[in-house]
This record gives structure tokens, sequence and C-alpha cells, in this order.
């Protein structure tokens, strides 16, 4: 009894041991096969072919549901065929099934910003407000003093008609380094957007004083920045003319705003004489001048030939110093 209890024994052990041996085997086969799939996924998501690719992130899966990367590019793929606004069953499908493979990679990995990134788009490409601004503030945490952040965050905002939120965005980017030119540059042309004419003069001037007091530049680049921040005040002060009508604006109100693009308008063309367009913008400033005092309008629209000559030979020669250019390098 006790040798048929031994060899029952050993039988139970061999069979145990082969079983396993098997199952082992049969697992690094199935994650060899998720590999290939992944692999093959992978190529097709660099392609950009991603409907292809989500056929492979999905086998991947099947096979081996503890690859962890093949969630997030699987989800990736479903944002990148997700078409906003289309309410096709298909598509909304698309929309659930990236949110669903995102939120599992991002269970998986907690702290990706590229996960966080891809819900926060997806979310505010499903009109999902209220989720993709938690998911973009999240994102901030990770990188308080970049301003990237407060811009994207600020574009976000104005895309969905928050404009207060928006303005503070912009605002705290600027506060991240007062004297750094840039983030005026982004609140003016938000309040371009919006026609908000003086508050985009405003900060046009407030950063052509902080380019004038930089020190870390040399000269000519920032006689460069300055002919550019110059000829950005000048446009806009056209614009506030040009978009203003007579019975909003009156003939002094109008000269004075003229004047100012004048003024800005020949600084960035002194500073920066190949400069074409400033030229162009000086015709069109004699054209509002016309409007202000119509009676002078024959003297202004000499003048404003005069502009456009000028304008049209610093084009030409800039055309033909590019074209050199080209050719020389082809040389």
């Amino acid at each position: 009894m006790k040798k048929l209890g031994a060899a029952m024994l050993l039988l139970l052990m061999t069979s145990f041991i082969v079983i396993s041996f098997a199952g082992c085997d049969q697992l690094k086969i199935s994650n060899l096969k998720a590999n290939k799939h992944f692999k093959l996924a992978n190529k097709y998501y660099s392609e950009e072919k991603f409907k292809k690719a989500i056929v492979e992130y999905e086998e991947a899966l099947k096979l081996n549901p503890e690859l962890k990367a093949a969630y997030y590019y699987l989800g990736s793929s479903y944002v990148s065929i997700y078409k906003p606004g289309d309410d096709n069953e298909k598509n909304v499908e698309a929309g659930k099934k990236a949110t669903e493979y995102l939120q599992k990679a991002l269970e998986m990995t907690p702290d990706n910003k590229n996960i966080i990134q891809s819900l926060g788009d997806i979310s505010d490409k499903m009109r999902d407000f209220d989720q993709a601004e938690k998911y973009y503030l999240q994102i901030q945490k990770f990188t308080p003093n970049d301003p990237v952040s407060y811009y994207n965050l600020a574009g976000f905002y104005n895309n969905n008609a928050k404009y207060d939120k928006a303005i503070d965005m912009y605002e705290r980017r600027i506060a991240l380094d007062p004297s750094d030119p840039e983030g005026y540059l982004y609140l003016a042309g938000f309040y371009q957007d919006k026609r908000k004419w003086d508050d985009a003069i405003k900060n046009h001037e407030i950063r052509i004083q902080k380019i004038a007091e930089g020190t870390s530049i040399e000269e000519k680049e920032k006689a460069d920045f300055l002919a550019d921040a110059y000829y950005r005040l000048g446009v806009v002060c056209w614009n506030k003319s040009y978009q203003t009508p007579p019975d909003v604006m009156g003939s002094v109100e109008r000269l004075q705003v003229v004047q100012k693009g004048f003024d800005a308008l020949n600084k960035a063309a002194e500073l920066s004489p190949n400069f074409p367009d400033p030229w162009a913008y000086l015709s069109l400033l004699y054209r509002q001048k016309s409007i202000a005092e119509p009676l002078k309008k024959p003297v202004y629209d000499k003048e404003a030939e005069k502009m456009v000559q000028k304008f049209q030979e610093l084009r030409k020669r800039k055309l033909a110093t590019e074209q050199f250019m080209k050719d020389l390098s082809k040389e």
C-alpha cells in the first residue's frame, strides 16, 4: 500500500509539473503573439493608419491584457479617428472607447502627462467641458511654471467661450515672468480677435517697452523684435479705425488712432528698412485719414500710392533675394 501510495503521489506530481510547464509555454506563446501584434500596431500608428492600428492593439490586448502601453496607444488611435460634432453611432462609440482605454491606461500609470493630455483632448472633442477642464488643470499641476501650460489652457477656455478664464490664464502666464515680452503678445492677440482694440494696443505697447528694456539679446536682434512689435501695433491701430464706423468714432479720435499707427509703422520701417509690410499699412492708414478729413482725400490718395509703390519695390527686392538664396543653396 505504501509503494502504491508513493507511486500515485509521484504520478500526480509529474502531471502537475507537466501541466504547469504547458501552461507556462502557452503563456509565453500568447505573450510572443501579443508582442507581434503590438509591434505591427505601432508601425500602423506611426504611419497614421489608425484603424489598422486599432485592430492590432485590440488583438494584442486579448492575448496579453497586461501590455500596459497598448492601452494608451489604442485609446490615442480612437482619439485620432474621432470626428468632433459627428453624432454617428460609430463615431460616438469611437469616442467612448477612446475614453475607456485611456482611463485604463491612467489607472496603470496615474502620473503620465501624455495620457492625461489625451483624456483632456477627447473630453474636449466630445464637448464634455467640465471633464476636459479637470484633466487640463491636472496637467498644469505637473508644470506650474511652464508658460505653455497657461497658453494651452487659455486657448481651451477661449474655444469654449469662457473668455474671463482665458484672460486669467494669459495674465497668469505673464505673471510667471513679467519681463518676458511674449506673454503680452498672446494677450494682445486675444483682444484683437475679440475686437477689443484698446486692450490690444495697450498690451502691444507694454511688449514694446519690455523688448526695449531687455538686456539679454543683441542689439541687431532687439531691433528686429522691436520692428515686428511696432508693426503689430500699427496694424491694430489700422484695424481699430477700419473696423469702427464713422457714427461710432469721430474724426478727432480717428485721427489720433491713425497717427499712433503712423508713428508705430514708421518706427518699424526705420528699425528694419528692408521690411516691406509696414509700407502696405501706411498706405491703408492714409485711406483712413481720408475718412476723417474728406476734403484732403486727393492729397492722401497720392501719399497712399507712394506707400504702395514703396511696398512693391521692397517686396520685389525681398522675393529676388529669397530666390537668389534658393538658387545658391541648390548650387
